[in-house]
């Protein structure tokens, strides 16, 4: 039961944790992409300084506000450590006592743009020294920064219809038989149709999807 968790027992936990749920609904607008750090604030930030503390996860979301509050909440309702790597890190930090820190990185107006960010935010500070725990093969490993014309596509086929239009990214089938290519008219689905469904719906009658960055 909600009561029970430590975020209802302990004043001064859920205020601070309020106080994020705040900060996250303030910065939230329409329209605009952002990079985030989650920062540990019982480890000392030696690299940079910041008062929040350490960073040690960095994320990309259109809606900051959903996204620290449902992680926030899926960690401190746990009853163990959880085995994803965001909600186990977010559980280490409030076993430790405080409520882990969020800042805003950087803010971009599409999914594309959003991706590019993440990823060479991720680059620039694991070059600086700090212990992220990212775990996308580009975040975890890459040392070259990236463009919106060589984001990792495994990230690109999970995005929506809608984030697509609105970051010039479409879709293309080609026919094995005929070798014509045909470009999807992305706005005839439902905005939150992911990409990868409509490639794996022309896998089925023998097609090969591709995404095409404008």
């Amino acid at each position: 039961m909600k009561g029970f968790t430590r975020y209802y027992r302990d004043p001064d936990f859920k205020l601070q944790v309020d106080e994020q749920f705040a900060l996250a609904r303030e910065v939230t607008r329409p329209g605009v992409w952002i990079t985030y750090a989650i920062h540990d604030p019982t480890e000392v930030d030696s690299v940079g300084g910041r008062a929040q503390g350490s960073i040690r996860y960095v994320g990309q979301t259109k809606n900051f506000g959903n996204r620290v509050k449902k992680r926030m909440s899926t960690a401190g309702r746990a009853v163990g450590r959880p085995t994803d790597n965001i909600d186990g890190l977010l559980w280490d930090v409030m076993s430790r006592g405080p409520a882990p820190r969020w800042s805003v990185l950087e803010e971009v107006g599409s999914a594309i743009e959003s991706l590019v960010s993440e990823t060479n935010w991720v680059i620039d500070l694991r070059a600086q020294g700090y212990p992220l725990v990212n775990q996308w093969s580009e975040n975890k490993h890459g040392t070259q920064k990236v463009s919106r014309y060589n984001v990792d596509p495994k990230r690109l086929w999970q995005i929506t219809t809608e984030d697509a239009i609105g970051s010039n990214v479409g879709l293309s089938v080609r026919d094995p038989v005929s070798g014509q290519e045909v470009h999807v008219d992305l706005s005839i689905y439902p905005r939150g149709t992911r990409l990868y469904k409509i490639r794996d719906h022309a896998r089925q009658s023998g097609r090969r999807a591709r995404i095409v960055i404008n």
